[in-house]
This record gives C-alpha cells, structure tokens and sequence, in this order.
C-alpha cells in the first residue's frame, strides 16, 4: 500500500513555531521590534548577507567535495543552481525536504538517488559534529551527546551504505582521514561563519556581544531547535536564542530583535534566494548542460575572456619559452609539429611566428569559427582520433587539454594516439595544471569553475608522476613554473613575478601551478 502524505505532521510544528514567534514579537512589541529593525546598521547588515552567502558557498564546496569522493563527478555551475533550488527544503521536519538535490540531479543528469542521498545524511552528520565542538568550545557542555550521535549515525549509515550496495572503495574514500578531515574542517569554518552573524547583528542594533558567544549561541539554539523537528527551526531555534542572550545581560527587546534580524539574514534570504531558483528548476528554465566539446561550443564567444590579459600575455610567453628550449634549434630543425587542442589556435600562430611549422587540431567547430591562427593550418580533430598518418610528425604539444578528457582510460587512449602519430624520437610536450599544490588544486578544481566558465568542475587532474610510465613514450624532463594566479591585478605584476622566480628556484618549485612534461617516443614503440 502507497504511504499517504499527511499534511498535519508537517503544519502542525509549523503552526506551533510561528505561535511561538509571534508570542516573542507580541511581548516585545511589534511597532517597536519594526522600529528597531529599520534603525539597523545597512552597512553591518550587508556584512551578514554576505556572511550567510559564505556559509551557503563553503557548504556547497563541502557537498562537492563528498559527491566526487563518492565517484560522483558533476558540472559546478548547473550543480550549484540545483543545490540553491533545494534550500526551501531546510523549511521542513529536520531537512528532509532537501533530498529534493537528489530529484534535480537525477532529472539533471541522470546521477543515481542512493550515492546523493548518502551524502546529504554524512552531510547532516558532519553538521552536527561540527556545532557541537562549537557549542562545547563555547562554554555549555551540551555539545558532548551530540557529538556522540553524530559519530553513532556515521557508523550506522556505513553499515546502511553497504547493505544498500554502495561501493566500498567509495565508502573507504569517504572514510579516509584526509576526506573526514576536510569535510569537518569546512564545517568548523562555515558554522564558525554562520554564528558570527549574532555579534554583527547586535553591533548593527547597537548592543555588544562577544564573538564568541555569539557563536555559542548559534551552535546551542541550532542543535536544540533540530531535535524539535521544527521546519527551519521556526520558533524553536530563536526562543532557545533568546533565552540564552538574555542569560549573557541582554534585555528581552533586545535579544528578541537581535534574533529576528539574524533569522531574517540567514534563514530568511537563503529561502527567498532558493525560492526564486526552486521556481526555476520546476519551470524548466535551467539551461541545459553540455559537457566536454559541447561545452566548448557554447562558450567559445567568450573563451578567449576568462584570463586576464596581463596574466594570460606573460604564461603564454613562459609556456613557449620552455617549449622552443625543448625542442631542436634552429627552429626549421625541430620538423613538423601539432598543436593538439589548439582552442582559438593562438600558441600555434605565436610558435609559427617564432619559426616552427606547427598545424593546429581542434575538436571543437565553435572555438575553430573563433579561429586566432592568423593563417595558420587548423583542423577539426579531437586527440582520441588524430587524422594523420603512422609516424608522420616531429613534435605534438598539448596545452591544458588531457585533464578535460573523461578520465584516465580516455587520457590513455588520447596517449596511445599521440605515440603512434610521432616519428621515432619524436617529442610530446604536455603543460598541465599541478594538482600537487593543494591550494591551487581546491582553487582550480571547486572555485575557478564557479567564477569562470572554461572550466566546469570535471577535470581529471594529471600528476607529474604519472609520466614516468607511458607507453611507448619515455619521460625525458618535467619543468615546474608559475606561481602567480589568475586574479593577481596588473599593479602588483613585478613584485610578484620576481617572487614567482624565487620560489621556482627553491625546493617549492614542485608545487607550482603549471608544469611542463617532455617525453620522446621510443624508437620500437608501434
């Protein structure tokens, strides 16, 4: 038999939570808590619309985070609206309404139900754990039992996990210590975030409160107010929250408008925000997602747009530096070469330009109507299917384009290809991104793809490591270089080229963001 939905468990706390609301605007006074809350700081109040937008970021990254330790790999951007439309869903009984994420990605992509679900209840956990280390480290020792719950639900959805046949490579990266570390350090941070939003609101009122115990407050109410079963802790959280500022010295008006103000800047603009994409989402007005050459296709009017001008002039100088110092001088010795993914074919114009016959392949029709080359000879091929003969060039270089190929089977095979089109001795030149820098690799891989669009969160990130063992090509050298990111403005270029240059000559080197493999295709190699 079908469960029926039954309104009355969902109205009836909210019925009693907004009673209990409007029983605290009551005692105050709504004229004056009005008054009060027009009288706020608009300055202070930006600040804490900008707080919660962190928070909400910083726990997105986080969800990102465990879906592609699960083996779920998705577009940022798309995954993102998606993830803003299913914020209503904290308006019911202990959040349940957000496995509405799970719906949208499945309609979005056909990603299965159980990995998402699984990670919005470690998610949920995670929460906990994380408010109730704050709600310990603040003074009132009711975070210990939560603490205790969360690492009893961790240990029972493990054993859920498994029953429901998740894989257990994908529960072990889940467990690992790396993943619980960084999973409960951005839950440290985004609550720690979340619950500054009472000092800020009493500054913008005029009262004083300590961070610190602002933070306090939060974590305790948040907790408290979940175990009610409150949507969106309506009522619940808040007169837990009053209750404790008026115990810190404040008065009743105050701590009751200290607390509206705080509702209204988290809860109530992440549900009007996620109100608006939720709309969006059921309407059907979310642009499609293309992935891959599709995706390239798309942005190709605004590819050349993502760098900065002034960052962009000086990698590419550096990137075709290190690769003509690679290659056979003069340049008419080097032979034949191709630029594989050549994009708007700007590298293959700037190495013809310096004397090296270079022919450009690229997979996508958009970028090539875009076309850069200034004349020069460009193709539409992809690496997986290189259109030339056995044997018959000199050189390839690959410029930023293995890591957007769909895992490693398919770098592999794009490999494969190269190896078999390059003369014997001939020379693969590979710039990719290095993913052994850990702040340059969350940049790339969580924030860049939500500020620019070349990316899209997807990437395969390829370690320097990993030539060493390529078949039929043998690994002759790899240059690490540049340490400036994208973003870094035009005024403070010189000090931070001549930093860049330190730190490449120092035992740092290997952490740089780029790096540059040189490999010769062995003389038997088929």
């Amino acid at each position: 038999m079908r469960a029926r939905f039954r309104p009355l468990w969902y109205l009836l706390p909210l019925a009693l939570g907004a009673a209990l609301a409007l029983a605290w605007v009551r005692v105050t006074g709504g004229s004056t808590l009005a008054f009060t809350l027009r009288q706020a700081s608009p300055a202070i109040v930006a600040t804490m619309l900008g707080a919660t937008a962190a928070w909400l970021v910083l726990r997105f990254l986080r969800w990102q985070f465990l879906l592609r330790r699960i083996g779920v790999r998705l577009p940022i951007r798309p995954t993102l609206a998606s993830y803003i439309a299913a914020l209503p869903g904290t308006a019911t009984p202990a959040y349940i309404g957000e496995v509405a994420r799970a719906i949208f990605l499945r309609r979005r992509f056909g990603t299965p139900l159980r990995p998402v679900i699984l990670v919005l209840v470690l998610e949920r956990l995670y929460d906990v754990a994380a408010l109730a280390l704050l709600a310990q480290a603040t003074g009132v020792g009711i975070g210990l039992p939560f603490l205790v719950v969360a690492m009893a639900g961790a240990a029972l959805l493990v054993a859920v996990a498994r029953r429901a046949g998740v894989a257990h490579s994908a529960i072990q990266r889940l467990r690992s210590p790396l993943a619980v570390a960084a999973a409960l350090s951005a839950s440290m941070i985004a609550w720690t975030i979340a619950g500054i939003l009472y000092a800020l609101a009493a500054a913008a009122l005029g009262s004083q409160l300590a961070a610190s115990d602002g933070i306090g407050v939060f974590a305790r109410s948040t907790l408290l107010g979940a175990v009610t079963l409150s949507p969106a802790g309506v009522g619940a959280t808040g007169s837990i929250a009053i209750v404790q500022l008026q115990s810190l010295g404040l008065a009743v008006g105050q701590a009751v408008s200290i607390v509206t103000l705080v509702r209204l800047a988290s809860t109530g603009a992440a549900l009007a925000v996620g109100s608006a994409f939720l709309w969006r989402e059921l309407r059907g007005k979310t642009r499609p997602v293309e992935e891959g050459v599709a995706h390239f296709d798309t942005i190709a009017s605004e590819y050349n747009a993502q760098w900065s001008p002034h960052v962009w002039d000086l990698l590419l100088d550096r990137k075709l530096s290190l690769m003509a110092s690679a290659l056979p001088s003069p340049p008419q010795a080097a032979g034949i070469g191709v630029d594989l993914g050549c994009g708007l074919g700007i590298q293959t114009a700037e190495m013809r330009r310096r004397g090296f016959q270079v022919v450009g392949l690229e997979p996508s029709v958009g970028l090539l109507m875009q076309n850069r080359a200034g004349g020069a000879p460009v193709v539409a091929a992809d690496a997986l299917n290189i259109p030339l003969r056995t044997a018959s060039v000199d050189f390839v270089f690959v410029i930023g384009v293995l890591h957007h190929l769909p895992g490693q089977p398919a770098q592999d095979s794009a490999l494969r290809e190269i190896a078999r089109v390059l003369r014997p001795d001939g020379i693969l030149l590979v710039h990719e991104s290095n993913p052994r820098n850990p702040l340059f690799r969350f940049y790339m891989g969580y924030l860049f793809p939500i500020l620019k669009s070349i990316d899209e969160g997807t990437e395969w990130w390829i370690d320097p490591g990993r030539w060493r063992n390529v078949d039929g090509l043998t690994l002759a050298t790899v240059r690490y270089f540049t340490f400036l990111p994208d973003f870094t403005p035009r005024f403070l270029m010189q000090p931070a080229i001549a930093i860049e240059r330190w730190l490449e000559r120092g035992p740092t080197r290997g952490f740089s963001a780029h790096y540059l493999a040189v490999l010769r295709r062995g003389r038997d190699a088929v």
